[in-house]
């Protein structure tokens, strides 16, 4: 006789978090199929948010920053109620995936960083905003989670999202980078750094994609290397800006967010990540991964910095 596990979520490295996952979403949906919106939400608050309550305050919906987190939470939840009739019966397929690429990809990460830890804080669970994020429990520590029904409806290479992710959890445990580097008080080279850093070490350990399946954009793969001197020098242009900027988020989300229209005349949104891959591989000319991966914020900003310069200076055959 099998034996369902709670409903929780739970770190990927306990002993057998894919029934959990699974079964947390089985005792949902049992409950949920079929019915009004209202007796859906019922069910999720019972078989999936309430047993691990506090994750999903400071990590899904990061209740302390977002004031009209009742109102987000409720809207996209009711457009993943609608979603979940298409990708029930896969989920237990794509968590056991999920588990099987981290299993295989945690000993390859840690010959490239040896203090990486044996066994980081991952999460499997189920998140209608995000596909895969690190984020800080309300005691403060960093923490990953892997939104499985999210990585199922994009049908997510998981050989390259799992590193990308790996190292931004690393990033932040070991080096002070919290949230992929958009953190209070630091200015936006520093997401560009952590977003071209973690993507560049996405690509050494998952070997044979382009730079449009890196960057799980295929538009971001046609940009040519011509274009580089022009990306850096518009870059450059918002530099100094903050990541984080109430007064003025759009100079964050014109290079880094995604949405239907463009944010920039003549390039693709999310130029950002782009850009920070090229400058990561300008960096590698003259050091070490584990040199780079070893900055600190202030270190990191005046390394870009030069970098952009120097980039923005060369002609387009450079």
């Amino acid at each position: 006789m099998s034996v369902l596990l709670p409903a929780v979520a739970m770190p990927a490295w306990c002993a057998t978090p894919t029934p959990a996952i699974t079964a947390s979403f089985a005792s949902f949906w049992t409950a949920a199929q079929g019915q009004p919106f209202a007796q859906q939400l019922q069910a999720w608050d019972r078989a999936v948010e309430d047993p691990q309550r506090s994750l999903y305050a400071s990590v899904v919906w990061e209740t302390a920053l977002h004031p009209d987190w009742r109102q987000t939470r409720q809207r996209l939840l009711q457009q993943r109620f609608a979603e979940y009739p298409g990708i029930a019966r896969g989920l237990p397929a794509e968590a056991a995936a999920l588990q099987h690429m981290l299993e295989q990809t945690l000993p390859r990460f840690r010959q490239w960083f040896p203090d990486a830890d044996a066994k980081p804080p991952v999460y499997l669970l189920l998140a209608p905003n995000f596909d895969a994020k690190s984020g800080v429990l309300a005691d403060g520590s960093p923490v990953l989670a892997f939104a499985v029904d999210s990585l199922a409806l994009e049908q997510a290479q998981l050989d390259i999202v799992v590193p990308h992710e790996l190292f931004h959890l690393y990033h932040a445990r070991h080096r002070g980078f919290r949230n992929d580097g958009v953190m209070p008080d630091v200015p936006l080279t520093i997401p560009l750094f952590e977003e071209g850093l973690a993507t560049y070490v996405s690509s050494q350990l998952s070997s044979g994609h382009d730079d449009g399946e890196l960057l799980l954009q295929a538009e971001l793969g046609t940009l040519p290397a011509s274009r580089l001197p022009e990306i850096a020098r518009r870059f450059l242009a918002d530099a100094r800006a903050q990541a984080i900027d109430p007064a003025h988020p759009e100079v964050f989300k014109r290079w880094f967010n995604a949405a239907r229209q463009p944010y920039q005349q003549g390039l693709p949104n999310r130029s950002g990540y782009w850009l920070g891959l090229q400058v990561i591989r300008y960096l590698r000319r003259h050091n070490s991964l584990a040199r780079i991966a070893a900055w600190t914020p202030a270190q990191a900003d005046t390394q870009v910095m030069a970098a952009l310069r120097s980039l923005a200076a060369a002609d387009a055959s450079g």
